[in-house]
């Protein structure tokens, strides 16, 4: 007569550990869901800021060289600068800031003597596929 009770004992046992272990399963689940939700949130957030920060320069024309002084300041070489500061119709970027440049390209006087020579730029965002800004293209008119 007691080999009933330790076996419905055991059978209630199994099915309090199976309905505990379910609920881990779904609170699992939750809080991946949740972490998920929270990822596409900053992605949007992070593309945000980078269109924020880089859209003045998305075919911008009559740019001053302030703005170009502007742009690699802020910059640092990450996204890469590109300037043509030939005037005339040919592109050919004759100075470029990126990551290895020495930071004595950066210092405001440097810049101010390479862009002594008033002249107007046109600005172009060149993105790779991923639709990340791979560097900032100005072009003297």
């Amino acid at each position: 007569m007691n080999e009933w009770p330790a076996a419905i004992w055991a059978s209630i046992s199994a099915m309090t550990a199976a309905l505990v272990l379910s609920l881990i399963f779904v609170l699992g689940s939750f809080a991946r869901q949740a972490v998920e939700i929270q990822q596409v949130d900053e992605n949007a957030v992070a593309i945000v800021k980078e269109y924020r920060r880089y859209s003045p320069y998305d075919g911008t024309t009559n740019l001053v060289p302030a703005d170009v002084i502007t742009a690699i300041a802020e910059t640092r070489g990450q996204p890469e600068i590109w300037v043509d500061t030939l005037a005339g119709a040919a592109v050919e970027f004759n100075w470029k800031w990126t990551n290895n440049s020495p930071k004595e390209l950066f210092k405001t006087d440097y810049l101010t003597d390479i862009f002594k020579d008033i002249g107007r730029y046109d600005a172009h965002i060149a993105k790779d596929l991923n639709g990340v800004v791979e560097r900032i293209e100005f072009r003297r008119q």
